[in-house]
Parts: structure tokens; C-alpha cells; sequence
């Protein structure tokens, strides 16, 4: 492939990622009373010490681990992809609570970052690695970091004064939904020189640092169902290729840097700059790139897991969730993946019904190279059930022990959280028997009774009744799931 063709690939793929924003967006009532309410604690918080902001924080963030029961479930959910599957009980709930204080608290501090005087930040903030990192930014070089959400991220939108030798100095971010706060945050944010790019907007400008030179910011660790689906914590999800299509468009002239910041102390970060990613000659592809770049934030975060931003469903599944993947991708997800993507299936109670869908086992299957398959079934089933190699465990719904704790087992929770689940039967009572096991994606027929709490429900034929046939089952499938063909 020429470089040429390389170059409009690129930038086609730059542009997917790019979307127009909605000109002359509507201001609503709602709008301005945040817009209000949000410019009067900022008043607050720029003459309260940060030391003082971070107390406040913490104390919001023990209510916060108190009444959002739903997110402590998420947050429960994400730690144990990222520390250890087999967490669970008090240690489990112990590194919940403190994650949930931590991240409040930290968020609290996003706020005042901002507003803090110069004096402040000095004392405040401690940069680590900054020479380097100046260093390959300069002389029409450019570096592009790689962020997670981890500590208080906000700091590195405040450190622009300390690299005057270098030409530009710019983030990417997400515009806010509410315009009035959006240009309140955007002057906030470079006031001290500090260029602000929302994808949004389009990404001429970005392409343009990129080729002149400077450094840019990336928050790089949010789920994104329009990017490249990899493992990151040894758990495939979908990652932006905006680093790696950056990195390409630099023309040899481009590093990549791990960027993050860890909270030391009340009041206390380090701006962590210095971790350069080096890539192998090889590794030239979009996904070949992008997956160093998770391997690189995987590493920061490690160093203090609790300091992650993990209150928000990072391992998310859409109904999509067969992977649209080349053979380098899915090489790459077979190299590095750890944990599986595990579906849970209530299995038809109609015996015919159970045979119509048996077939569609391996579809499901094979549409991912890491599915796993959990089947509950009633206890006369388990044996048809568990002919099929495509079935990794099997367990039943109706003795005196509830299935959820019978999915506690050792063997079985220790393979990581279950990603979606197939209410093809069962009915209310096990409904609230596995809602400890949330979340994850709920599908399932429309005439089934708990249907409006699938996250999509399938549509039967006009007419149709009995049991569901095997042709609707691959129907729903390639539908509603763009399921690959079956073998």
C-alpha cells in the first residue's frame, strides 16, 4: 500500500471519530440554572485551600459509597477485571470504598485545579519526568500522551507554563451537553495556555500540532463502541485508535508517552510525564500500536489501582457485540486476553424448544474468540445441556440453592463477571435471584413477562406462536446481534 493510501485511510478513519457538533444548541431553563449553580461553587471553592476541597470530597464520596448501591456495583465489577477476579466479601467491598472516596475526592479537586493561584499549584503539584518529556516535544517533534482517568486529571491542563520552549501544547476532551457550562469549562481550561480540542469539532487542528509539533493529551482509557476492540487489563473492550492514528500522521516525528497522575496526600499530585512507549519496527498497525498503548496505561495504573476512575461501566457490552475484527485484531486479543466475555443464558424450558436453539450455541460461540458460555436450565435438562463442548458451565435453577450463589462457586467466579445475559426462560422469581449479578446486558424475547428490563428485546413474526423455531433464533441473531454466519 502506497503512503499515500495509507495516509487517506488514515484520515477516514480520523474522521469517523470525528463528529459534528449541533450548531446554535438550544439553551434550556435547566441549562442555566446548572450554568448558575456550578459558577457560585466555583466562587466557594477558589477561596477554599484545596486541602479543604479534598476533605469535602472525601466526606461526599463516603455518601456516594453509602446510597448509589448501583454504582458500587459497577465499581465492584470493574476492579475485579483490573486487580483480581477472584475478589470478592469484605476485602472485595473494603477496595470498593475506598476507590469510591478516592475518585470523589479527586473529582472535588477537578474543580478547584482550575482556580488555584499559582502559589497553589507549586504546592500542590510535584512533575516527574518533565525534562524528557519537554525534550521530545521540541525541534518539530511531537508527543502525544496517553491519559488515563486516574487521580486529578485536570492538573495537566494547568502545567502548560512549564514547557515555554515548546511551540504548542494541547488536549483532547468531550464538549459537555450543557453549552453554557461547556464555554464556562472550556475558558478555564486554557487560561494558561493550554489549546482545548474537542473531537466533536473535527480534527484539523489536531493533524496540524501533529505535524508541526508540540504535545498533545489524550485521555485514552474510555470505552468507545466506534474504536478497536482489544484487551486491556486482559479484558476485551472498545478502545479509541485516536493515539495510534495521531502517531501515524506525525511522519517519524512522533512519541508516544504514558501520562497520568497519582494522588500522594490531601491536596497532593504528581504529574507523572516521563514514560516514553517505545514501539517495536514492526509494530506499524492501528491495533498493533493501540494495543502497547493499553499494555503502557495498564502499567500506570497498577502502580495504584484505587486511583482509577473506575465508577463508570469501562467493560461495557452493546448488543454489537460480536467483534468486527481482522486476523491481526483477533491474534492480538488471543495473545494478550486473560478473562473471557461471558454470556449467561437462562435456557428455554420447553424441551423443544431448548432443541430449536441448541444449534445456535455455536454461533454464539464463535462470535468472539474470547465467548464463554454459562447455561441455566432445570436440573432434567443438565445432561442435554452439557453434550455440547460449546457449554463451559451448566447449572441449575430450581434446588433449594439460588443460582447466583451457585455462579459464587470457586470455579466459575473466578473466570470474572458474566457480560450479557439471554433470558430465553425463567420468569420473575429468578429475575431477582440473579440482579447480584448486575450489571450486565439483559436481551430476550418480547413476549417475555420481564422484557422491559431487557436492554433490546426480540420481535417475533406477525402471527407466529409455539415455541420459538431454530431459523427465528438465527434470524434474531444476525438482526438484532450481526451475529457471523454459523459454520
Amino acid at each position: 500500500m502506497s503512503t499515500d493510501t495509507q495516509n487517506a485511510t488514515t484520515d477516514a478513519k480520523i474522521n469517523i471519530l470525528a463528529k459534528n457538533p449541533e450548531k446554535n444548541q438550544k439553551v434550556t431553563f435547566g441549562h442555566r440554572v446548572a450554568y448558575y449553580f456550578y459558577k457560585l461553587m466555583c466562587i466557594g471553592i477558589k477561596c477554599t485551600d484545596v486541602r479543604l476541597v479534598a476533605i469535602f470530597g472525601r466526606s461526599l464520596g463516603y455518601l456516594v459509597w453509602l446510597f448509589a448501591g448501583r454504582r458500587r456495583k459497577i465499581v465492584a465489577r470493574n476492579l475485579r477485571i483490573v486487580a483480581d477476579p477472584s475478589l470478592r466479601g469484605r476485602k472485595l467491598s473494603a477496595m470498593v470504598r475506598r476507590n469510591v472516596v478516592r475518585t470523589t475526592m479527586n473529582l472535588a479537586c477537578t474543580l478547584k485545579t482550575g482556580l488555584m493561584k499559582q502559589r497553589e499549584m507549586e504546592e500542590s503539584i510535584r512533575l516527574e519526568g518533565a525534562e524528557h518529556f519537554e525534550k521530545c516535544g521540541s525541534n518539530g517533534h511531537t508527543v502525544i500522551s496517553c491519559i488515563p482517568h486516574a487521580g486529578n486529571w485536570e492538573v495537566l491542563a494547568r502545567i502548560r507554563p512549564y514547557f515555554r520552549r515548546v511551540p504548542r501544547f494541547a488536549s483532547m476532551y468531550r464538549r459537555l451537553s450543557n453549552p453554557l457550562l461547556e464555554d464556562f469549562v472550556y475558558l478555564s481550561r486554557t487560561r494558561y495556555g493550554c489549546e482545548m480540542y474537542s473531537k466533536e469539532n473535527g480534527l484539523r487542528e489536531v493533524l496540524k500540532l501533529a505535524r508541526g509539533g508540540g504535545l498533545l493529551g489524550v485521555l485514552s482509557d474510555q470505552f468507545t463502541s466506534e474504536g478497536i476492540y482489544l484487551p486491556y487489563f486482559g479484558k476485551v473492550t472498545g478502545v479509541t485508535p485516536l493515539p495510534a492514528l495521531i502517531y501515524k500522521r506525525c511522519k517519524g516525528k512522533g512519541h508516544l508517552f504514558s501520562v497520568f497522575t497519582r494522588n500522594t496526600g490531601l491536596g497532593h499530585w504528581d504529574a507523572v510525564l516521563g514514560r516514553e512507549i517505545h514501539l517495536a519496527k514492526d509494530c506499524e498497525s492501528l491495533p498493533a500500536i493501540t494495543m502497547q498503548v493499553n499494555l503502557a496505561l495498564e502499567k500506570c495504573q497498577k502502580e495504584n489501582i484505587l486511583d482509577g476512575l473506575w465508577m463508570h461501566h469501562r467493560w461495557k457490552s452493546i448488543k454489537n457485540f460480536a467483534l468486527p475484527t481482522d486476523k491481526e485484531t483477533q491474534d492480538l486479543i488471543r495473545q494478550y486476553v486473560k478473562l473471557p466475555f461471558r454470556i449467561l443464558i437462562v435456557a428455554p424450558e420447553d424441551p423443544e424448544e431448548a432443541e430449536q436453539f441448541f444449534p445456535s450455541l455455536k454461533r454464539l460461540k464463535n462470535s468472539r474468540v474470547d465467548a464463554e458460555i454459562t447455561i441455566l436450565c432445570q436440573s432434567e435438562s443438565m445432561d442435554f445441556w452439557q453434550k455440547s463442548k460449546d457449554v463451559a458451565f451448566c447449572v441449575p435453577t430450581d434446588r433449594k440453592t439460588s443460582p447466583a450463589k451457585l455462579l459464587n462457586a470457586d470455579n466459575i467466579y473466578s473466570r470474572g463477571p458474566f457480560d450479557i445475559l439471554l433470558m430465553l426462560g425463567g420468569g420473575r422469581r429468578l429475575w431477582k435471584q440473579l440482579q447480584e449479578l448486575f450489571p450486565l446486558t439483559a436481551f430476550g424475547w418480547m413476549e417475555h413477562p420481564l422484557s422491559r428490563h431487557f436492554r433490546s428485546s426480540y420481535k417475533r413474526k406477525e402471527g407466529a406462536t409455539g415455541p420459538h423455531s431454530a431459523e427465528e433464533y438465527e434470524t434474531v441473531f444476525t438482526v438484532y446481534h450481526h451475529l457471523p454466519p454459523s459454520p
